[in-house]
């Protein structure tokens, strides 16, 4: 990737290429899933986007020539506008409404690896009416999960818990008017010393005692795999929001194992807590085993109040991102993912004569009514200009003809990579090309 603005990144054609190749594979998935897709508008009323996230990362909206005005934002992410969406068109939506969304959100953040200021948020959710049943934060993880295993994502696992019961156990620790800023602490405890956790839990009015408590509780999964950690969380009594995170997590947990999720890519986490502060229930967030400088690269969560600001009604509702802007990278650094590819097209249509341009413009548009993918050559360059084009391009296959033989009625087709080649009718050329490109289909399906 290139950026001339920090932050602000832009794809070469051969890496846009390789991050539609994986936008449209998960794509696929979605709608295996019965998802349908939706998308709302770039920018949001202030007020809207300040009631749910953070106004040092949100960019403001205005004209240049009236500052003054700044009622405008631009999305600092795809579930705040997808609230607003819900609230507007509640009476038209059919529930529970199951969407996706893949686009560009803005985010006032320090450029680093992996963390950009513009980068494309991938985005699904399940909406309830009144309520929604926990299996979907289930579904939810499986299908994240199966996608990042289709994309041949290096080891990897998800990391859940459940708000309640950190936001029950932290009732217990610090005032209750303390909790929120609590759960920022914990949810930063990875990018600060122990030193500095524990200066900062003392200046929320933590004692000594409770601290203890708190990082014995949070440093559990140390100690413990996830049949034991979800056992010991069982046996603590604390108070009926926690119990209700318990279970709701067991449950959660137990459907993933009954899917046939496997151990080794779940881990119950009680530190785990997100720092959105709409998450209400369930929680996760998918890491990568050995990759250490990317962050997540999915998460997501319950959440049973986020339209509550918007409506009177509820409307429970789970959704997860993947950060393809994070991934599509570190897949093509890694050589997972090829980049390879110059054009979107298969065949390249060479022009030896300009006298017969438009003859060769219509053997193309026969091979686009094919559906093959097709670029025809109309700059005035020699063939060898025009196949060095072609080969830098990567396109498989090319067309030749000169004068003599379109007047016949003949053209040459040549496999760029067999270097194979064989004269074909034109008459016929859209069907002998496709015959020639389904022997290799992987490529021409790319």
């Amino acid at each position: 990737m290139k950026s001339d603005i920090s932050g602000f990144p832009e794809f070469m054609p051969n890496e846009q290429i390789a991050f539609n190749k994986v936008v449209d594979s998960i794509k696929k998935h979605f709608e295996l899933y019965g998802f349908v897709p939706m998308d709302t508008h770039s920018v949001e009323r202030i007020s809207t986007l300040i009631a749910k996230g953070n106004d040092a990362e949100i960019y403001g909206l205005f004209r240049l020539s009236n500052e003054s005005k700044k009622d405008l934002g631009l999305r600092f992410d795809l579930t705040v506008p997808l609230a607003r969406y819900v609230s507007s068109y509640s009476g038209e939506l059919i529930f529970p409404y199951k969407r996706y969304q893949i686009a560009p959100v803005w985010r006032g953040e320090r450029p680093q690896y992996g963390r950009y200021r513009q980068f494309y948020q991938c985005d699904i959710d399940v909406i309830g009416n009144e309520s929604l049943s926990v299996e979907y934060d289930a579904e939810i993880v499986f299908l994240i999960t199966e996608i990042l295993q289709f994309l041949n994502i290096p080891a990897f696992h998800t990391e859940i818990n459940n708000r309640k019961i950190l936001s029950g156990f932290m009732k217990t620790i610090v005032a209750e008017n303390k909790v929120a800023e609590t759960l920022k602490l914990i949810d930063k405890i990875e990018k600060i010393t122990s030193a500095e956790f524990d200066e900062e839990a003392i200046k929320l009015g933590i004692p000594q005692e409770n601290l203890k408590k708190l990082k014995n509780f949070i440093d559990a999964r140390k100690r413990r795999g996830n049949v034991e950690i979800l056992m010991w969380l069982n046996s603590l009594d604390i108070n009926e929001e926690y119990k209700e995170g318990v279970t709701e997590l067991n449950n959660v947990f137990q459907a993933l194992k009954k899917l046939g999720f496997e151990d080794s890519l779940i881990r119950v986490s009680p530190k785990l807590c997100r720092g959105l502060n709409y998450y209400t229930g369930t929680i996760f967030e998918t890491v990568f085993n050995d990759i250490n400088d990317v962050g997540s690269i999915a998460g997501g969560g319950r959440y049973d109040n986020l339209v509550e600001m918007l409506s009177d009604k509820k409307f429970p509702g789970v959704g997860a991102t993947i950060g393809i802007s994070r991934i599509v990278p570190k897949l093509i650094e890694k050589g997972i993912l090829k980049a390879d590819l110059f054009t979107s097209a298969t065949v390249l249509v060479t022009t030896q004569n300009r006298d017969f341009i438009v003859s060769y413009m219509r053997i193309a548009n026969k091979l686009r009514g094919m559906g093959i993918k097709t670029e025809t050559y109309l700059q005035d360059k020699s063939l060898g200009v025009q196949l060095s084009y072609a080969s830098r391009k990567r396109f498989k296959f090319v067309i030749i003809a000169n004068e003599m033989e379109l007047l016949e009625g003949t053209a040459i087709i040549k496999n760029l990579v067999t270097k194979e080649q064989k004269t074909i009718r034109t008459e016929y050329i859209a069907n002998d090309v496709a015959e020639w490109i389904s022997h290799d289909s992987s490529q021409y399906n790319r």
